[in-house]
């Protein structure tokens, strides 16, 4: 992945793009983990359970176009509620990272 940087490219797409496999997942977890934490109003570890923690559909949509908005990729809300941890959904969004194209 190397070129001019677009202009919309965030610094976590930055990131992303140069990372190994492994330490993809590890950003994204961080990512997903603050995020969440974030719009949820409370401090998760990568195994908080987003549903447990108060995520509602209106925090799932908003966690959704948060994380769209900072990685680049296309993330279906139905993600959140299949993949209801930070490391899960991580995990997942490092999958649909790897099967897309740069």
């Amino acid at each position: 992945m190397t070129g001019t940087p677009d202009h919309g490219t965030t610094e976590i797409e930055r990131q992303l793009a140069e990372a190994t496999p492994e330490q993809r997942e590890k950003i994204l977890t961080e990512v997903v983990r603050t995020e969440a934490g974030t719009i949820l109003d409370t401090r998760l570890d990568d195994d908080s359970n987003f549903l447990e923690n108060g995520l509602n559909s209106l925090t799932a949509l908003e966690l959704t176009k948060t994380l769209m908005a900072l990685t680049g990729l296309e993330i279906a809300m139905v993600a959140i509620v299949e993949n209801p941890t930070a490391a899960q959904l991580a995990h997942h969004l490092a999958q649909e990272l790897a099967h897309t194209p740069s």
